[in-house]
Order: structure tokens, then sequence, then C-alpha cells
């Protein structure tokens, strides 16, 4: 048999950027790459990453033939980690199935907003920080010692690998250090979304010494004075772009969000110039959602449709610049092909991959939706993500009817329902596709 001492050095250098769920069988490439495993595979990655020696493997299974399989998965495995593993794959370890939809029981991604208090007054925030439409002006927050119970239960009970720190603006609560190092100290890697309007260099530093792994900037466009014009405050853009530089500059992964709207969006091909300027490898955009703030600015809303020819823009000019682009909405595969686009498949996470925390240790479908489905301190998380209030948003029961008997259903779920629920079907119910699909 061939050398495979080379098989531990190589699983120890990639035990800070995967993990492995025996509890529903995933490998997880932090934060969100997902691939799904059998249970032998689960556990023989998990005996390795603990620290055991493939040899000491080997030497337990004393049989050459389920030595030789064991060798072939890990071959697999690297291929997975590599990017090499694809639908021509003919390693007998890899098995080609149909997606079906979600095949995780527990969710993948965390975030916690620790306040809704905010020092910004964005036109479309979620959250209607600032403004008279705010759900929050008088929303309880946790303490330090909850929010530490609250990170606690993510990763012991919801067995979550990453957690994101937002809000609201979350370097407003003065005990962020201490939790990005409990977070960090317990395992997670550790995220920070922000506007960045208080991270100078020396709280950039705090962050980093404190185990800060990534951190996202909003940046609401190319130039401040629609960045400005959006987040309501003269001088933003500046410092935001300053927080970018000063997070980069500590070597935390730094990347920037654009929410895009009706303002800003014949701007959105203008980013990846933007970004590569900035010496940033990648960047994020969203759809604004119909929601908090916007209720108060109903002509910043953008349909999908409006939305499809710019995202199109937006990757041309990436490929052009060697940036990536990241598109995190929802989208109805009727009206866009995110798969299609590279972009890959887009559905509704709510009470799904994602757990949703707010300030009170409240458990919501998303960010955006502020139907609490539980608390994680007075409820624990198994009956909150157990529970019959999560369970209707993760079976999509809010999703169109007629979506739900679409052949790509299980793809994009139907997209936001937040979205649809202010804006209306129409936009579905006159496309050509949507109405091919469900005959």
């Amino acid at each position: 048999m061939k050398d495979i001492k080379w098989i531990d050095e190589y699983i120890a250098s990639l035990k800070p950027y995967i993990f492995v769920r025996t509890e529903d069988n995933v490998l997880i490439k932090r934060p969100n790459r997902m691939q799904k495993i059998n249970p032998m595979g689960a556990k023989i990655l998990d005996y390795l990453l603990k620290g055991n020696s493939i040899l000491e493997l080997e030497k337990q299974l004393n049989d050459k033939k389920k030595m030789h399989d064991v060798l072939i998965f890990i071959e697999a495995f690297k291929g997975f980690m590599d990017g090499t593993i694809n639908e021509f794959s003919t390693n007998p370890s890899v098995l080609h199935e149909s997606f079906k939809g979600s095949f995780s029981t527990l969710p993948v991604l965390s975030e916690f907003a620790l306040s809704y208090r905010c020092n910004l007054s964005c036109k479309f925030c979620y959250a209607g920080c600032n403004t008279s439409c705010s759900q929050h002006a008088n929303f309880k927050e946790v303490t330090h010692d909850e929010a530490r119970q609250v990170i606690k239960l993510l990763w012991e009970d919801a067995k979550v690998p990453s957690i994101s720190f937002t809000g609201g603006e979350p370097t407003l609560v003065p005990f962020l250090p201490d939790l990005v190092q409990y977070a960090s100290q317990l395992g997670m890697r550790v995220n920070l979304i922000t506007n960045g309007i208080l991270i100078d260099k020396r709280y950039a530093s705090i962050l980093k010494n404190a185990g800060l792994d990534s951190a996202q900037v909003s940046i609401e466009g190319p130039h401040a004075e629609i960045h400005n014009q959006l987040v309501g405050k003269e001088g933003a853009f500046e410092r935001s772009v300053d927080a970018l530089h000063n997070l980069q500059s500590e070597g935390i992964y730094t990347h920037c969000n654009t929410t895009l709207n009706a303002w800003n969006i014949a701007l959105a091909k203008e980013m990846p110039s933007f970004v590569s300027g900035l010496g940033l490898e990648r960047f994020s955009m969203n759809i604004i959602i119909p929601v908090g703030s916007s209720d108060e600015n109903a002509s910043l809303n953008l349909s999908y449709t409006e939305l499809e020819q710019h995202i199109r823009d937006v990757i041309r000019e990436s490929n052009r610049h060697n940036v990536e682009f990241m598109w995190y909405s929802p989208m109805p595969l009727c009206i866009f092909n995110t798969i299609a686009e590279g972009l890959g498949n887009k559905g509704c996470a709510a009470c799904d991959g994602l757990i949703s925390v707010a300030p009170d240790a409240s458990v919501l479908p998303c960010a955006s939706c502020m139907d609490s489905v539980g608390n994680l301190l007075l409820d624990g998380f198994d009956d909150v993500w157990f529970g019959m209030s999560a369970m209707k948003y993760r079976e999509k029961t809010l999703a169109h009817a007629n979506c739900k008997k679409c052949e790509e259903f299980n793809n994009c779920e139907g997209a936001c329902f937040l979205y649809w629920n202010k804006l209306g079907y129409s936009e579905l119910e006159n496309n050509i596709l949507f109405n091919k699909n469900i005959l």
C-alpha cells in the first residue's frame, strides 16, 4: 500500500476550515458550503479531525479491503475540498443524486443580533432602526452573561460551526470583543456584519486579537453620494471604507455587501471595479426586503424582474475585474436562474440552514421576519428548532401553492415570502415559465 502518512498532516491543516457533524452526517466547509456524507464517512472524518492517526485507523480496521475503501473516500473528500469533484466524477465513493432540498436537520449558519441600536438610519433597514416604523425602540437585550449562554447553546446544542454577530450595529455593544473571543475559543468560525463606522485601526486590532475570522462591511454604492444618502449620514462612506482597510490590514478576511434597491441599482455594475480598486477579493449583494424602514421608503423597493439584467451586468463586470461575486437573496428560478448563472441555488433559509437570534434570545425565521418561533434561553434549542412554529417555515408552507407544484421548487423554494406578502404575486402569475412549470 502506498504511503498514507500525508493524510494526518493534510487533515490537520484543514481543521480550522471544516466541520463534520455526525448528528446529520454532513461535511461543512465553513462557513456555509455543505456536502452530505454517509454515516461511515462522517465517523472516519470525525475520528481523524479529533487528532487520531490514519495508521491507527488502519490498525483498528485490520482489513485491506476496508482500508482501500477508506482511502478512496479520502480521495473523494480531498476532491471536494479542492473543488474538483463534480457530476462527472468516477470516484466510487461519490454518489450522484438529484437535489431534493435540505439534507441537514440542524442549522449550518447562525447569526446573533446583539442589539437593534444603530448609529445610522438606513432607509432600507429590515429592523427599521432609528425610524418611526421601528418595532425595537425599547427592545430588550440580553446581558453579557446571557449572550455567552446563547453562544454556548448554538455551539453545544445546535452544533453550528459558525456565528455572525450582527444588529442593528454590533460594535455598539461594549462586550462584543469578549463574545468574539468566547465563540472563537469554543471552536466557532466568527464573522462580523457591520457598518464599520466605529472600526478604527485600534478596534480592528482588538477584534483580530479576540479571534475574529471575517467581516462584512455594508457599502451601499461605489461613491459617497449614494451611500450617504441611503444610510442617512454624511461622512459615513469614508468611515466604512476605512473600516474595510483597517480590518483587511489586520489579516481579517473582509468583504463588502450592498443592498440593491431602486436608488442604487443603476450603479450596481460599477461595484466590481470599486471592489477591485479596494484590493478586495470578493463582495456580495442582496435585494432590499420590503419590511422595516422600506415601509416608509416604498420608492426604494425593487422587483425581481427589474433586477435580472443588472445581476447579469454585475456577473460580467466581476469576471472582467477578477473578483468573486456572491449573491445572497432567494430568487424565483422562473424569473432569474441563479444556478444557470453560476451563483448557486438560492432558496429560503428561514428556520432551515440558518438560525437567526434576536437581541432578547428569541429565534426568528430570518433577520427580516419578526415572528419569533421561541426563545433559546427560555425554551432551549430543541424545543424551538423542532417545534411546530419553526417547522411551518422549514417546510415552506408560506410559498405560493403553484410554486410547490413546480419541478424546480427544491431549488428556489418559491423565493422570499416577505417579498410576495408586500409586493403581491402578479410578477409570478404573469411569468411564462411559472405558468409552464405548473401545467
